[in-house]
């Protein structure tokens, strides 16, 4: 029997119903380390027929052996050279099977794959191509239900996903971090002062790939880079840092080996054989520091991990919280799932990882939003500014965005309270028959410079809070001129300037 815990099970009777209520497919969200392959070993075992789809082959066998064992039945394969049977009597009830082999001179109408009841599709995000959907409308077309699976069933900024429907079931990194299941993370804002991303131009919602390379890869950023590494990581603690590029990867592991570091360099165009030497050198502790660019994204299960170097700076979420989960799992053995949620966050809280540690890279800049721990943990400081500000002032010394976001929301909440309180006031006021002012009480009894004065305001550098209106001309072109992106407050900023031209040119004629 599968020793589930209750958000698995909640999980599978939410998928159930689905079906049950006549829907085609569903999404499951649930984070990085919550155990997705359980849930799916959970599906097969009331499925009749069910077939797994991998992203990748890693993914792919770690499946194939935990499947086979959790479900204890031989568990089929259809990748490259190995075929799913289909003679009857040989035929095994359970297949995992490759992406990219099904989308091969469609194996995925073989006679193997006769009867399927179920598709699960692990980490359903990537590669939602026409022909993807076209594989798993012809699963549906055949009677089975499909179930997508991911810790981040969006695009981006959350906008979602093709072909498949809002979760069926949700259950968040910050849930789970807050029940005890996950490790929570120390958050650590450290700013590069030679990178600039003001400069680097957007492109589908990302930069532009070669522009932001080039800003990377400059001798001064990835000295600055390394030597963030070198003053944290502390010699011993395995650390992953996420680079944006082969080069930038490299230039990094080349400076952290010079000053005596043993690094570990995995990215997508090496080899498999020299990628999986470099794998084997960090995880057995040979080296302690792993440089890795898209490699280390999703399916890379590494409990001992205790730092993240956010040296790829993204404005994907999805992305950003994948690389987030490879360090929530907590050490083998600390928890069990008999466990009531104080006896997991105290057994997290006195093991040797009570928790991991974050270091966001930002550039020098600060006037572009870079994605952060925040977007992930803190949702409210994505729409509210003040409080973004707030928080991410306290990442500058290392911050539990965690127990930080419960602090915040109590302060919005006063903030709130004493907001609706003032308003009551006001109208209380208005129903007595008050006709004065309300932000000077009697406007003739008063110099007018008393009275709260109205427009637009910076909302950061120097000048932070004061009206655009009394700032000097050149400031205000400086920041008009290196923004990328308008918003209201920089066309505010550009209508200022263009009335200030205009009466000078005025008083010349």
């Amino acid at each position: 029997m599968i020793d589930r815990r209750p958000y698995q099970v909640a999980s599978r009777n939410a998928v159930v119903q689905a079906a049950k209520s006549g829907a085609k497919n569903a999404v499951v969200c649930s984070p990085v380390g919550s155990g997705k392959s359980l849930m799916m070993a959970d599906l097969c075992s009331v499925a009749k027929r069910p077939v797994v789809i991998s992203p990748s082959l890693t993914l792919l066998n770690q499946l194939h052996g935990n499947l086979g064992k959790w479900l204890g039945e031989p568990v089929d394969v259809e990748q490259g050279q190995r075929r799913a049977e289909y003679v009857l009597g040989l035929k095994r009830r359970v297949v995992v099977a490759s992406k990219d082999s099904l989308l091969s001179r469609s194996r995925y109408k073989s006679r193997a794959f006769e009867g399927t009841s179920l598709v699960m599709v692990d980490e359903c995000h990537i590669g939602i191509t026409p022909s993807m959907v076209k594989i798993l409308r012809h699963f549906e077309e055949q009677g089975a239900f499909v179930v997508g699976f991911s810790a981040t069933p969006y695009k981006g900024k959350g906008r979602p996903l093709p072909y498949w429907n809002r979760p069926c079931f949700s259950y968040s990194l910050l849930d789970a971090i807050n029940d005890g299941w996950l490790v929570r993370p120390k958050v650590f804002l450290s700013e590069v002062k030679s990178i600039d991303l003001s400069i680097v131009e957007e492109v589908a919602h990302e930069w532009d790939k070669a522009q932001l390379e080039a800003v990377l890869t400059a001798e001064h950023a990835v000295q600055e880079i390394a030597s963030l590494v070198l003053q944290t990581s502390k010699g011993l603690e395995p650390s992953a840092v996420y680079c944006h590029s082969v080069l930038q990867a490299k230039l990094v592991a080349e400076v952290l080996t010079r000053y005596g570091r043993k690094v570990s360099l995995v990215h997508s165009k090496q080899p498999d054989q020299e990628r999986q030497a470099h794998m084997d050198a960090f995880t057995s502790g040979e080296s302690r520091i792993i440089c890795n660019v898209g490699v280390l994204a999703y399916g890379w299960d590494f409990p001992e991990l205790r730092n993240i170097y956010n040296a790829a700076p993204t404005q994907s979420i999805a992305k950003y919280e994948q690389r987030i989960g490879r360090g929530t799992r907590a050490l083998p053995g600390t928890i069990r799932n008999d466990m009531t949620v104080a006896e997991r966050l105290a057994a997290i809280a006195a093991s040797p990882k009570p928790h991991f540690n974050i270091y966001d890279i930002t550039d020098s800049s600060r006037s572009i939003q870079l994605v952060n721990a925040l977007d992930v943990l803190d949702a409210a400081s994505r729409d509210n500014i003040e409080r973004r500000l707030r928080m991410m002032a306290k990442m500058e010394e290392g911050s539990d965005v965690v127990e930080e976001s419960r602090d915040q929301d109590r302060i919005d909440e006063e903030q709130r309270l004493l907001a609706a309180a003032e308003l009551k006031e006001k109208r209380q006021k208005l129903i007595v028959g008050m006709t004065f002012d309300h932000d000077s009480r009697d406007p003739f009894s008063q110099p007018l410079g008393s009275r709260k004065q109205r427009g637009w305001r910076m909302l950061w550098g120097p000048y932070k809070g004061e009206l655009i209106r009394d700032l000097p001309t050149g400031y205000l072109k400086a920041v008009h001129g290196k923004q990328k992106k308008a918003s209201p407050l920089i066309r505010a900023i550009g209508t200022e300037i263009q009335n200030r031209e205009r009466n000078a040119q005025g008083g010349r004629s």
